[in-house]
């Protein structure tokens, strides 16, 4: 029997990949294009709902995840105003994507979900507790607690780098 196929979307602030997979880190197709922040938030958008339903009519999935840096709450699926993603503020990703897909979908940090893979499948497999760090067009950390994912009370255990403080206030 065929296992299951998923779809994930890593949106950063360089570059936007979206890859099917199934649950034994198994990868039979991948897509990566630039970010391009300049367009804004809707088209970006709609180049990832585009090249999503181009991976979907080539395989059966089940679901889809979505990671970005933060802050974001998987909880609601919104993606709130990452520093590296200027003009993403308040962005229903899950819904949108959802919607358009018709699919479920998740959302998560991404360092949570570097995290969560280096934990299954990498040089955090068999551990009890780890910390992932990524260094990219942002700055976060995962932390892997007596064998499950640690996010704090809201969600932002592990964001560490910088955060807008006001909406056209600089960076703190």
């Amino acid at each position: 029997m065929e296992q299951p196929k998923y779809l994930g979307v890593d949106i950063g602030g360089t570059k936007i990949a979206l890859v099917v997979g199934d649950a034994a880190a198994k990868v039979f197709s991948r897509v990566e294009f630039p970010t391009r922040v300049e367009i804004g938030p809707d088209k970006i958008i709609q180049r990832i709902v585009e090249e999503g339903h181009s991976l979907l009519q080539q395989h059966k999935v089940v679901a889809a995840g979505v990671s970005c840096g933060g802050p974001l709450d998987p909880e609601t699926g919104v993606i709130y105003a990452p520093p590296n993603l200027p003009g993403w503020d308040q962005v229903p990703i899950t819904k949108i994507l959802a919607e358009r897909w018709q699919l479920p979908v998740a959302l998560q940090n991404d360092a949570n979900a570097g995290a969560l893979a280096e934990w299954q499948f990498g040089s955090g497999r068999g551990t009890r507790h780890f910390i992932f760090l990524t260094f990219g067009t942002g700055l976060g950390a995962g932390l892997i607690l007596n064998g499950q994912l640690y996010e704090g009370a809201n969600h932002l255990a592990g964001e560490v780098g910088h955060w807008r403080m006001a909406a056209t206030g600089p960076y703190a």
